[in-house]
């Protein structure tokens, strides 16, 4: 492995282990939007959280530019969506991870499993 795979690989292992930790101050998770409420975030929000306490109401806060600051592996790299055989979309790191909250209803700890296994 390069030193470049081992410092994307890192970003993603750090990035799921951020989201684990935010999802643990909201329990439920929000689709469609970063926060839902006082108990819902998103895998991206929830990352975020996982980075910086937040208001309980954080609805309408957008993390992304702090994330993708943070998390260059968000927009840097390209990836294949893993949400099965029919769908062939190719994104962003960031946007693969919304896809897979949004569209295929992936649960957080999904997202932070499937990020641990990327090289």
């Amino acid at each position: 492995m390069t030193e470049e795979e081992k410092k994307a690989h890192h970003c993603e292992k750090e990035l799921a282990q951020f989201i684990r930790s935010g999802a643990s101050r909201r329990p439920d998770q929000a689709f469609g939007d970063y926060y839902r409420g006082r108990s819902a975030s998103c895998a991206l929000g929830a990352a975020y959280e996982g980075m910086y306490r937040l208001p309980q109401q954080a609805g309408g806060l957008r993390p992304t530019k702090d994330l993708e600051w943070f998390f260059d592996c968000l927009e840097g790299s390209l990836r294949k969506c893993p949400g099965g055989n029919d769908c062939h979309k190719t994104l962003s790191l960031a946007a693969i991870m919304v896809h897979l909250n949004d569209d295929h209803r992936w649960t957080r700890e999904d997202i932070a499993q499937w990020l641990e296994t990327l090289k």
